[in-house]
């Protein structure tokens, strides 16, 4: 049968503009699908690292959990969270592919060969925990012929070795492990983060066990992603950078004054309570003997509650006053050291660039001589203000002696550490010091190169700043 070109028009042509529709739709749901996919990445998540991360009820808590739901305001990704089975078990199925990314953990030479780490966005220190009877330690070296317990698979595997070798390293599953032979002897001293191993012993209640010690190697947590997934680095930089003090201010506090409530199963009670008339008067009676009890371990608990605060407030301050200086609030010399003893050893390993800085305020001993020396401190105070102001996440600035200050400038190069420099002499001239003084700057630099030691590091940029206060002060001068 032949069909007319009106009847073509008004029969066929209809059918083939649906069918036309249909393929359309379909390749745009098709898209819209995998555009979806492309934009979900899997989380590997550690079900027990409090309080960093951990689940419960299969719901992520933790810090991670905080940082998680900034990531996902910032950035266009969404998140499918994996349970894993423990640390060791997170960083297997990272090697493997089985997960994109996890959000904190520190860099490593090891795990730089299968995962790529954004900026550092958590700082925390890592502390020593002995018995009560052994005396306090300054460092790891002080620990000697003792044992020392460090969970598998944590970066501290690799680098005390490194910094400190002939330790007696004993490898653990996890912290709490760690934790229970220190406090039935099979270990001497476990080492981790001050924030983890203080909340399990609380949880676990060990009262033998105190914090002794820190070390110098701290906490830089990082989001780190697989290599097929290297390419998002940049775009979770940016919103790393993006995320206030106040909000990292807030995640700290909300979870480093975690408690565990524990709460009484009363299942066998409705038992009870179904017996007859003698069963009843027997739980009366019991009840009036729990009441009694539970008054008693109320008021201990108080008591250890008491001792609790105590003992973190003790910790924090001799923390904060062994790190810092008394009148600026900058950390100290002994700090910066270790602290530059780490990022030297870094230095050696990678191809990166990095930068020290000394700083002297000009004509200082004239403030003291015609203000006195009480207006010479609130000076440095103000200084330091200006300067901390001026830092970039991860920058360490700490007083060097008198009116000098330095300042490491982590993976910055000549471009990036001049521009540092420049804006912070534009900072101290526009601020207003007490009583009215105007303060200029002399600032002396120097990047690392190959074949520096820390010293001939040091000693290169103090040279530059002399020869910067030689040549007029209020300038800066540099030294290959």
């Amino acid at each position: 049968m032949k069909l007319s070109l009106r009847q073509f028009s008004q029969f066929v042509m209809p059918i083939i503009i649906g069918l036309a529709l249909i393929v359309s739709l379909s390749m745009t749901f098709s898209a819209s699908a995998q555009q979806s996919d492309a934009n979900t990445l899997n989380l590997c998540v550690d079900p027990d690292w409090m309080p960093f991360e951990g689940l419960i009820d299969g719901k992520h808590t933790g810090i991670a959990s905080d940082y998680l739901s900034l990531f996902s305001e910032l950035t266009p990704y969404s998140f499918n969270i994996l349970p894993t089975k423990s640390w060791k078990d997170t960083t297997d199925r990272l090697k493997a592919g089985d997960c994109d990314l996890t959000l904190m953990l520190n860099s490593s030479a090891e795990r730089e060969k299968y995962l790529s780490f954004t900026l550092p966005y958590f700082f925390g220190p890592n502390v020593l925990v002995s018995k009560n009877d052994i005396p306090f330690m300054q460092d790891v070296s002080a620990i000697g012929d003792l044992s020392l317990g460090v969970v598998s698979g944590y970066r501290l595997l690799e680098e005390i070795p490194l910094y400190y070798p002939g330790v007696n390293i004993q490898v653990v599953p996890s912290e709490e492990a760690g934790l229970v032979a220190v406090e039935q002897g099979v270990l001497d001293v476990y080492v981790g983060s001050l924030y983890s191993t203080n909340l399990l012993i609380q949880q676990l209640e060990l009262t033998s066990l105190r914090i002794n010690g820190w070390i110098s190697i701290q906490d830089k947590l990082r989001i780190g992603f697989t290599k097929p997934n290297e390419a998002l680095v940049p775009i979770f930089n940016q919103a790393i950078d993006k995320i206030t003090t106040a909000q990292h201010n807030e995640t700290l506090y909300r979870w480093s004054n975690v408690q565990v409530i524990k709460e009484t199963d009363y299942t066998l009670l409705y038992y009870f309570l179904a017996g007859g008339s003698l069963i009843i008067l027997m739980l009366l009676w019991r009840y009036v003997v729990s009441a009694k009890v539970m008054t008693v371990l109320s008021n201990k608990n108080e008591e250890l509650e008491q001792v609790k605060q105590a003992l973190t407030s003790a910790n924090k301050n001799l923390e904060y006053v062994s790190f810092h200086d008394d009148l600026t609030a900058l950390y100290n010399r002994h700090y910066f050291m270790s602290a530059l003893k780490t990022q030297f050893a870094r230095l050696s390993r990678e191809q990166i660039n990095s930068v020290i800085m000394m700083v002297d305020l000009d004509f200082f001993k004239k403030i003291n001589d015609q203000h006195g020396h009480m207006t010479g401190d609130k000076v440095l105070k103000e200084f330091a203000g200006v300067l901390t102001a001026a830092l970039r996440a991860g920058d360490i600035a700490a007083r060097w002696g008198g009116e000098e200050f330095i300042v490491l400038l982590p993976e910055a190069n000549k471009t990036q550490s001049l521009s540092f420099a420049k804006r912070l002499m534009k900072a101290v001239e526009q601020q207003s010091f007490e009583a009215d003084i105007q303060l200029t700057i002399s600032i002396g630099m120097s990047q690392h190169k190959i074949g520096d030691s820390i010293e001939s590091w040091i000693e290169r940029a103090d040279t530059a700043l002399y020869q910067a206060k030689n040549e007029g002060r209020n300038c800066i001068k540099e030294l290959a």
